[in-house]
């Protein structure tokens, strides 16, 4: 048993995640010198670049603008993709928190680069906070930095929007679909470093322009429009504090605002910086965080205590960004590291079991999560809680008296209530007595009975709705009467629940799911497909198939590693795990929702019609995410019926087993033998 505490695997990514942080941040002020060489005065060929002078100071404040990115990419940072049905449903998971604190830090950075912005110009620029009126030497607001502020802070506004939509929070770890016969087993092939960012940084650059160049086109429209008068009362809330106004200077002196054609230069400078801050901000710690999960060339768990408990943990954590980190290392194991492998086998003395034990069961659990969330969606669980039992009084206890309040009514009749009615007045009671009678006399036929049930069937489904028939049920009575009224019809299975008419066949609700606007409320076949496969709202796309080619690995790696053996006792269970989860995935996204398949939703306009079929397969396999789970499961299950086939007899393997899982992969009988 281990005798020292592991480690939390968290803390050990925290650690390496630090050095790649401070490595983005390093390149982004780099970047940030640029931009301070680019917006400042060139007066003097020394001064304009030199580090320690101006533009040095002018880098070390455009950094903050940029840690304003850091701030919300670290906490709103996630591995997995978005998997929620639409756009709608996301804007639903991020607001308000996501939401609020993505346009709250990209308009402080927007506001402070403007101050940073409007500092370093030239006074003949005429962009300070102030100016005097030529003609009454009164102190006044210049509107041309309000404008610039202004044009900032639409920046800012797209920027943020563009951020939520694109999902810059994503921490992208490629994953690669397996191949029969690749060399490379690799599930995450990560370019080197420099590799990534000098091919993103071009595109950084033309993004940057575009978003400058569009926003300084709108600008003026929209300042003039929906702007002006708010810019200038905030302004002008702000410079009472450091100035003294007249009452003149309340509202702009000018119905239309002074031209601002010559700032169109200004505006294109600092908007293409200011952007660029942005982007290459989120690039760099992008690049630097979805690094290798690595360390001098060994796991990150490598020089811990505990390696394979800090490892553990880590597969058992909460949150799934860390989980993922720690499959993508196992993953490294079960495929380089031959002596963590062997130290996994031989810890067989360890606090909640062997360590293969707790590798295992968190990788199962992982893969067969697929399975069970399938299952769920066919077979949703009854939310109807089983009423509790009623309390047995016991003969032996004596129950303390009540002092109840003075009975303001009569007691309840002792009577019996089922006792036979009076004789009935009038033409309807009569009736209804007379065919009561007849009902109950015992020479009722059974063509009688079926006559009668289907007329008592149509009166009361002309004559009552489905919930009073449903309570008129629940009140009693004799089991005839139960029989003669209909049942209301069973409610609906939401997995099986389609309208017989659809509304997307309506021309203009068509017209619109295809626009851009209708765009946030479709909900296509893969999103889904992803949401159920994968989980909401964000995918765990990278530790399922991690998880799926660490098993296969270590148990291949335990034919010549495991010196205790206890690794074939659970081939078995692992071969029928993939061969479940195959035949489970095939047929859930190859049937249509007749035969147990995802149905297509209504508002889903771009899947093919069902007067297509072939098209409509193609797009039912066309998930790309969702191939590359299968393809991973089924090149692992093949390599391990290649390894294990031999031995079927010593690991417990059946014939019927094996079958199963040659026709999950493909494979024809007598394949894989050698």
């Amino acid at each position: 048993m281990a005798t020292t505490i592991p480690r939390p695997y968290r803390r050990i990514l925290t650690s390496a995640l630090h050095r790649r942080f401070v490595h983005a941040s390093a390149l982004s002020l780099l970047v940030n010198y640029v931009v301070a060489f680019a917006i400042g005065t060139k007066t003097s060929f020394l001064w304009s670049w030199f580090p320690l002078g101006a533009c040095g100071l002018r880098t070390v404040l455009l950094f903050i603008a940029s840690l304003g990115v850091f701030f919300i990419r670290v906490a709103q940072m996630h591995a997995g993709p978005r998997t929620t049905v639409s756009p709608v449903a996301t804007f639903r998971h991020i607001f308000p928190l996501d939401i609020v604190q993505t346009f709250a830090w990209y308009m402080f950075s927007a506001w402070w680069f403007s101050e940073v912005y409007l500092w370093s110009v030239p006074t003949e620029a005429d962009l300070g906070w102030v100016k005097l009126d030529r003609l009454t030497d009164r102190t006044t607001l210049n509107e041309r930095s309000i404008y610039l502020h202004t044009y900032h802070m639409t920046l800012a506004v797209v920027q943020a929007a563009f951020h939520l939509y694109c999902d810059y929070d994503r921490l992208t770890i490629p994953v690669t679909k397996r191949t029969p016969g690749s060399k490379d087993k690799r599930t995450h092939v990560v370019d080197p470093v420099l590799k990534r960012i000098n091919g993103a940084l071009v595109h950084c650059a033309v993004d940057a322009f575009k978003k400058a160049a569009a926003v300084t086109a709108a600008s003026p429209f929209i300042y003039v429009l929906f702007l002006r008068r708010p810019a200038w009362n905030f302004s002008l809330f702000f410079a009472k504090l450091f100035w003294n106004f007249s009452r003149a200077a309340a509202e702009p002196q000018n119905k239309m605002p002074p031209e601002f054609y010559n700032l169109f230069y200004r505006q294109i400078i600092s908007g293409v910086g200011l952007v660029f801050l942005w982007q290459t901000a989120n690039l760099f710690f992008t690049v630097f965080i979805t690094q290798e999960p690595l360390k001098r060339g060994q796991p990150l768990t490598t020089d811990a205590k505990d390696p394979t408990g800090s490892l553990i943990n880590g597969l058992k954590a909460k949150k799934e960004f860390v989980k993922s980190y720690a499959f993508w290392e196992l993953c490294f194991i079960s495929q380089q590291f031959s002596d963590r492998r062997k130290a996994i086998f031989g810890d067989i003395d360890r606090e909640g079991g062997s360590a293969w034990k707790q590798v295992l069961e968190a990788c199962i659990e992982h893969v067969s999560s697929v399975t069970g969330r399938i299952n769920n969606y066919k077979n949703p669980p009854s939310t109807i809680t089983a009423a509790p039992p009623p309390l047995k009084k016991e003969a032996n206890v004596s129950y303390p008296q009540l002092q109840t309040l003075p009975h303001l009514t009569e007691a309840p009749k002792q009577e019996d209530i089922f006792a036979p009615s009076p004789k009935a007045n009038g033409f309807g009671d009569s009736f209804g007595a007379r065919a009561r009678s007849y009902g109950h006399s015992p020479d009722w036929t059974p063509a009688a009975t079926a006559k009668a049930r289907e007329a008592l069937g149509q009166a009361s489904n002309m004559l009552l709705s489905p919930e009073r028939k449903k309570a008129l049920l629940s009140l009693g009575g004799s089991d005839e009467e139960q029989k003669l009224l209909p049942a209301p019809p069973p409610p609906p299975t939401p997995a099986r629940s389609q309208s017989s008419f659809n509304i997307s066949s309506i021309p203009f609700v068509a017209q619109f799911l295809r626009s851009p606007i209708g765009k946030p409320f479709r909900q296509t076949y893969a999103q889904r497909l992803c949401s159920i496969v994968f989980g909401t709202p964000y995918g765990q796309l990278s530790s399922i198939v991690d998880a799926i080619e660490s098993i296969a690995q270590l148990l291949i790696a335990s034919l010549t590693e495991d010196s205790f053996g206890q690794v074939q006792t659970d081939i078995p269970r692992v071969i029928n795990l993939f061969t479940n989860t195959i035949t489970t995935l095939e047929s859930f996204i190859s049937d249509d929702a007749a035969n147990g398949g995802l149905d297509i939703h209504w508002s889903d306009v771009t899947f093919p019609p069902s007067n297509k079929p072939e098209a409509q397969a193609k797009a039912r396999r066309d998930v790309v995410d969702v191939d590359i789970v299968l393809s991973t499961l089924k090149s692992s299950l093949a390599e391990l019926l290649a390894a294990f086939e031999r031995y079927q007899r010593e690991v417990g393997l059946q014939s019927k087993d094996i079958r199963l899982a040659k026709a999950a992969v493909g494979l024809q009988e007598g394949d894989g033998n050698e």
